[in-house]
């Protein structure tokens, strides 16, 4: 019963229906030199002599000799298994079916040989190795096909769960430090804190429910970086910070969530908080048909000794392996550093 339970039905009724087309094609193109009854049997023995090399060689010897590698073991294995299944059919043929049925086989080319003189004729196997495999060739042509796309769904799959594994890293990340701005507000009584927890709002709306998606339109992104840098402003005075972001979007492309973000979050940071006097950040956004450009400069603190903190550079690996999955062969990131500036830039080909 368990047998049964995991036979594929609708799989072996595909096979069946696959054999029996071939039968019904070479019935359908022989003359009247048999009636349909018997047709039908000459070539249901043939077809099961097809049938045998063809899963003989997709489920036993090319997972067992050409998938690991082993090709002249593939190669010896294969034509053992074609010839063997040859010498069946033409002892078959000889000692049962042509006796059987004389007329059909009486201009068959080798129904003259004896049982040794087809075994060791070249002629006679190139012309019965062809009939034999070419619905095999079919047949592993689609047992290809289809394997190559269970592979990519697989890919396709393992792509998704690793995007979802970095996305749920760089979220809570974000959405740390973000709070942790709006503490600090509301440590000093800060007025300005209804507008941050605004801000807030429409940046959680964002990160949690737009944020799913693998890309999102440029003016959602665009809209997330300005409620951002909104926040960040509110936290420092015009003497502590100045910030320019400035966009040239000629067309309204899409682009992976939060990518932007981490480096904007980096430049604050390290190029802000530790800085005792004015700290300056430049922005640039470009978008047209071939590809989306982005910058980012910000000034280093004098009094800045180390490096990039560990927070830091896991926010910058997370980014690095997004890209590389959503954007492979398709992205160039620049990061350059100077005794007063970092620089950074992207560009993402469409």
């Amino acid at each position: 019963m368990n047998f049964i339970k995991k036979l594929d039905f609708k799989r072996i009724a595909l096979h069946c229906f696959y054999w029996v087309f071939f039968l019904f094609f070479y019935v359908s193109n022989e003359s009247d030199s048999a009636s349909y009854h018997d047709l039908i049997f000459i070539y249901t023995c043939k077809i099961l002599a097809q049938a045998a090399v063809g899963y003989g060689l997709i489920y036993w010897i090319i997972p067992n000799t050409l998938n690991k590698k082993k090709y002249l073991l593939f190669i010896v294995s294969a034509l053992g298994c074609l010839y063997f299944v040859y010498a069946l059919l033409m002892t078959l043929k000889f000692y049962y079916l042509e006796p059987k049925f004389p007329a059909f086989f009486a201009d068959w080319y080798g129904h003259k040989m004896t049982v040794p003189e087809r075994l060791i004729s070249i002629q006679l196997m190139f012309r019965e190795f062809s009939f034999i495999t070419y619905p095999v060739i079919i047949m592993g042509f689609i047992s290809f096909n289809r394997k190559q796309q269970r592979l990519l769904k697989l890919e396709e799959e393992k792509k998704s769960m690793e995007l979802k594994v970095l996305k749920n890293q760089l979220n809570p990340h974000f959405l740390f430090n973000t709070l942790n701005n709006l503490y600090t507000l509301t440590l000093k009584k800060d007025d300005k804190a209804p507008e941050v927890i605004a801000k807030l709002s429409e940046i959680l709306d964002f990160v949690l429910y737009r944020c799913n998606e693998d890309y999102v339109s440029i003016e959602k992104e665009i809209a997330l970086i300005e409620n951002y840098i909104a926040l960040e402003k509110l936290r420092y005075s015009e003497n502590r910070l100045d910030i320019l972001f400035t966009k040239n979007i000629q067309e309204n492309a899409k682009i992976s969530p939060l990518i932007i973000l981490t480096f904007i979050e980096n430049a604050f940071k390290h190029g802000v908080i530790n800085e005792t006097e004015k700290a300056i950040i430049r922005l640039n956004l470009e978008s047209n048909k071939q590809q989306i450009i982005f910058s980012i400069e910000n000034t280093k603190p004098k009094n800045e000794f180390s490096g990039i903190s560990d927070d830091s550079k896991i926010g910058l690996i997370n980014v690095q392996k997004q890209l590389n999955l959503l954007y492979p062969k398709k992205h160039q990131l620049e990061m350059k550093e100077t005794q007063t500036n970092y620089t950074v830039k992207l560009y993402l080909t469409l």
